[in-house]
């Protein structure tokens, strides 16, 4: 007598399929591994390198917090055939670089081509991508780039990026830090903003460009004098506090004085902030005994009048 086949239940079924689909997916993973593993492995073995400090096989993710949402900033990676600084490739490599932005920005590549020799010193080329929106964006915004570089020969290989830039908090804060029967007080102002603007052309950049924090640090001086970061004036009463006249920060300012008893004392200083940055001036107390803590639950109202111009 033939036995008879158990009728699978509903439940049985849907646990045999989802075995079933984990299954594939496990062994579609490890093939897609070894697939991988071998791929890397034989160009070793042909002595093929293709690299990059910032692309990545399999993609790399970079993220920038604190960017302002205005101006342009520059995107620059390496893109090289060497293993270590002792192992390079045997070969030229001729590569492509292309990039994906999102509408409102406008992005343009310095070498959108190029070929990285086997005879070069450093077995490596600088490709900068310079990204420049069309409107500014708000706090919490994200502006996100993708950028691909492929190998053409002897070999394709394709190493990869995306970089997300996230406006961070704007603006210029203060805070005074100070404590009772102490005879000086702290000012401190500190710039989240992330840009200075061009006042005279020079280089590649025009009248009103406004440059990232990262570019505008890597300027020379001259360079720098030729840029306009956020202006501070502080106002303030010498009768109450008497500004360090030691500080360095005189030398980069202009002030004005107004005379007590024959002597002349600062009650005004302008200067400028770099951007993403913080400054410190030492206050003394003509009263020792008042505490100027600004902001703080007893004290709204700074002792010092700050305000701010282009």
């Amino acid at each position: 007598m033939k036995e008879k086949l158990k009728k699978l239940t509903f439940k049985e079924i849907v646990v045999i399929v989802i075995l079933a689909i984990l299954f594939s997916i496990g062994t579609f993973t490890l093939a897609k591994y070894v697939i991988e593993e071998f791929h890397s492995y034989f160009m070793q073995m042909e002595n093929f390198y293709f690299t990059s400090n910032r692309l990545k096989k399999g993609n790399a993710t970079y993220m920038v917090n604190n960017w302002s949402g205005v101006g342009g900033f520059d995107i620059s990676f390496d893109l090289s055939s060497e293993k270590n600084s002792y192992v390079y490739s045997d070969y030229d490599i001729p590569y492509t670089v292309t990039f994906t932005c999102p509408n409102g920005v406008t992005c343009t590549l310095d070498k959108p081509s190029g070929t990285i020799y086997r005879t070069s010193v450093t077995h490596s080329d600088t490709v900068t991508l310079r990204v420049v929106p069309s409107r500014n964006y708000s706090e919490n915004e994200r502006l996100e780039i993708s950028i691909s570089a492929e190998s053409v020969s002897p070999y394709v290989e394709e190493i990869t990026a995306d970089f997300i830039y996230v406006v961070g908090k704007q603006g210029i804060t203060y805070e005074i830090e100070d404590e009772g029967s102490r005879p000086y007080m702290v000012f401190k102002i500190t710039s989240a903003i992330n840009y200075c603007k061009v006042i005279q052309a020079f280089g590649d950049y025009a009248v009103d460009y406004l440059l990232d924090s990262s570019i505008y640090r890597q300027l020379s001086d001259t360079d720098k004098a030729k840029c306009a970061c956020k202006g501070i004036t502080l106002s303030f009463n010498p009768n109450v506090i008497l500004m360090d006249t030691t500080s360095n920060i005189l030398n980069t300012s202009t002030y004005q004085t107004t005379s007590i008893g024959g002597v002349d004392y600062i009650n005004q200083l302008t200067f400028r902030i770099d951007p993403l940055s913080t400054m410190a001036i030492k206050f003394y107390k003509t009263n020792p005994v008042n505490n100027y803590t600004y902001p703080s639950a007893n004290n709204n109202t700074s002792i010092v009048t700050v305000t701010t111009f282009d």
